[in-house]
């Protein structure tokens, strides 16, 4: 029996997308699909727009025989907060028990890692955040007494034994060369021009006075900034009790490995915990205890749906093998196996083969996307690709190779392109015409137009090339100005934003901006989220509960507003809730600051100064982002610049010519399966344009006439 009828797919398109054209025969037969598959879905296809279709059709099929539910895996809250935004209360019964929506993370945290919590440690749950877990590791390591601990001795050898380069300038700001290296403060190394800077061992008595502090405080600032590193980066195997070090295994039982794990321990019944550490007490659990959890899953779930399944990392996949069997529950992954690319290391990430299903259906053909830009995706892809379909309604020029000698050429280029790249179907439009155009009809005017690479900063050189090399500020974390914000709208209004969370968090550090200009402290700090969090809770438990929900509705909100007139309409809600909510609880009223704090329109939605990205190159009448391929996994541009770059001792182009001249990759070398998961991902972005660098000697070697029949070539 089909999971659904034609009428009840019909209903579920009209809610999801009403007006435009109704679901192919390739999206009709995975909706109705009642069985375990693997959905494989090419990039900008809709999959998760499929699989929103099938939970709008479960809402009125609630509850299923024998009370069971659905489970619902995410790497993100999007596909959540979308249906809540298309069902509005209709959706509450996909939100009950028995049901589960939800990140694998959260859903590890709930029902695995604090049974493993409380069972080993007689905790629950405090934190669990990397950023908090090392904060309070570091604070508990430092406290070990210097000198007696062994832990501390061994992090103190780990890091003289590393390298410690340092640069021509600090050399002479630190007293010279010829100084430096008598004193052995510093060592030449061996065939190449660089020197190492030494952490013990000088010969002070050829220091002069002036530099000892200096060199005293280069000395300690590696010490404690590497020393943090070394001894964070420590893992621990319960199961064979070890600690993994990147310079061999410790025995939890020695002095040093018990040091270290009661750190942790004392962490773990505190309640803290990083993300890994909670998988690690999750299968510590699991292994310790023999758990069945399947049997748990099969009796509440009917249906397990796993969004970007291809984004799992191998300890996602484990767990969701240990909890769910595959002969008892529906399994349907939806994903793009060809896009499994992760963040962690610049390159792709670890296989998920185990995730795939021996029934795989296809969604062959791209919404995003026309023929000419589907074109070279056929080939550069880890697999032929040959029945990739564009989209007949959108018109992407023919993708363009800029050859380059100089990489700083390369942006300026790219802008001359989106500007002399005319489109017939729009009216002879340009590129950049229709970019800016469309970054103004959204709500939240974000960047569209962009240039992505695989390696940012590696330091560059004519030989190797990075991100760098065509935008020197380019800053591999997204470096963004620290100011405040002289306006609610720079707070709400913030283009890096993708997520209902990142515009949750923005409105609530309004909100804490406006309670400081209404003069309301707690104590005589200012507030954190934390401590506004824990003062309404300790004012009225639900009082919290139901400023957290206002505040995610408001982000919900703000991500599907579809003119300034919505944002408006959204601040002036927030005001009211502000002033007549939570400023009586403190006896306040609105302060002059505070009411033009929150009514002054700002740069906002416009020019927005605040909270800009630094990686953004001012072309002539257009903004091009300049990022990562990991960071841009996922959007929709109106142009992108693929910028080859040197990773494991080539190019992409010296890897992939073959492919670029529209011959498929049939073998199986792990570097070259590497370079077309990343290339793939990044190349696979835009609606209308699409350039790639590459250094002309390099293109010079690949060109030929198959290859020019798909790509129009310009030199910058």
């Amino acid at each position: 029996m089909p999971f659904a009828t034609d009428e009840e797919i019909k209903i579920a398109h009209d809610i999801l997308l009403k007006g435009k054209k109704q679901f192919d025969i390739s999206r009709v037969n995975i909706i109705k699909e009642d069985r375990s598959c693997y959905v494989q879905a090419s990039p900008g296809s809709g999959k998760t727009t499929v699989l929103l279709a099938k939970l709008i059709i479960l809402t009125n099929k609630m509850p299923l025989p024998e009370g069971k539910g659905v489970c619902v895996l995410t790497h993100t809250n999007v596909a959540i907060d979308e249906i809540k935004a298309k069902l509005g209360q209709k959706a509450d019964v996909l939100f009950s028990y028995p049901n589960f929506f939800g990140t694998i993370q959260t859903f590890l945290h709930k029902y695995i890692a604090a049974a493993a919590l409380h069972y080993f440690y007689g905790s629950q749950i405090a934190y669990v955040d990397d950023d908090v877990a090392n904060a309070v590791f570091l604070k508990k390591y430092s406290k070990l007494p210097i000198g007696e601990s062994k832990l501390k001795g061994r992090i103190y050898r780990q890091t003289v034994s590393k390298e410690h380069i340092i640069d021509a300038a600090e050399i002479e700001a630190l007293g010279g060369v010829d100084m430096l290296t008598s004193a052995n403060v510093i060592k030449k190394k061996k065939r190449v021009d660089k020197y190492d800077f030494q952490l013990r061992d000088y010969n002070w008595s050829n220091i002069p006075r002036e530099y000892k502090s200096l060199i005293r405080a280069k000395k300690d600032k590696i010490l404690n900034s590497q020393g943090k590193e070394i001894v964070l980066s420590y893992k621990v195997d319960w199961g064979n009790n070890k600690i993994i070090t990147d310079s061999g295994q410790i025995g939890v039982d020695t002095p040093t490995g018990a040091e270290y794990i009661k750190i942790k321990e004392e962490m773990f019944s505190e309640g803290i915990l990083s993300f890994q550490d909670a998988y690690d007490l999750a299968f510590r659990y699991i292994r310790e205890k023999s758990l069945n959890f399947s049997r748990f899953s099969d009796k509440r779930f009917k249906y397990l749906f796993i969004d970007e399944v291809q984004d799992c990392n191998n300890q996602q996949v484990a767990l969701i093998q240990k909890i769910f069997d595959e002969n008892k529950v529906v399994i349907q992954r939806f994903g793009d196996y060809c896009q499994a690319i992760y963040e962690k290391d610049e390159s792709s990430g670890p296989e998920n083969d185990r995730l795939k299903d021996e029934q795989v259906l296809y969604i062959r053909n791209s919404n995003r996307f026309g023929e000419k830009i589907a074109k070279p995706l056929r080939t550069l892809c880890i697999e032929d690709n040959h029945q990739l379909i564009g989209n007949e309604e959108v018109p992407s020029t023919k993708p363009i190779i800029i050859t380059y000698e100089d990489p700083l050429s390369v942006l300026p280029k790219y802008a001359e392109l989106l500007n002399s790249t005319l489109i017939p179907e729009m009216d002879n439009r340009s590129v950049l015409e229709i970019a800016n155009r469309e970054r103004q009809e959204d709500p939240l005017h974000r960047v569209n137009v962009k240039a992505c690479g695989w390696v940012g900063k590696k330091g560059a050189n004519d030989q190797k090339r990075f991100i760098e090399s065509y935008f020197p500020a380019f800053e591999r974390k997204n470096a963004r100005l620290r100011t405040e914000g002289d306006s609610f709208n720079d707070f709400i209004l913030k283009k890096e934003h993708k997520y209902v969370k990142d515009y949750a968090i923005s409105i609530i550090q309004g909100i804490l901006k406006f309670l400081d200009l209404c003069d309301i402290r707690n104590g005589n700090r200012r507030y954190t989220k934390t401590s506004l969090l824990e003062f309404l809770s300790a004012n009225n438990i639900e009082q919290k509960e139901n400023f957290l929900k206002d505040v995610m509705n408001w982000a919900l909100l703000i991500i599907n507003s579809n003119s300034d007139n919505d944002i408006q309409s959204l601040k002036e809600a927030i005001y009211q809730y502000m002033t007549t909510t939570i400023l009586p609880l403190y006896g306040k009223s609105v302060t002059r600051d505070a009411h033009n704090f929150f009514n002054a329109i700002g740069e906002g939605i416009h020019e927005a100064p605040v909270a800009e990205h630094g990686n953004i190159y001012h072309g002539d009448k257009i903004d091009i982002e300049v990022a990562t391929v990991h960071s841009v996994k996922g959007e929709t541009h109106a142009a992108t610049l693929y910028l080859e770059t040197f990773y494991d001792r080539h190019h992409e182009s010296d890897r992939l010519s073959e492919q670029f001249k529209g011959i498929a990759y049939t073998r199986a070398d792990k570097k070259v399966l590497s370079s077309l998961r990343v290339i793939y991902v990044g190349m696979s972005r835009p609606r209308y344009l699409l350039c790639v660098a590459i250094q002309k000697d390099r293109f010079d070697n690949m060109d030929c006439r198959e290859l020019r029949e798909i790509w129009k070539v310009v030199k910058a």
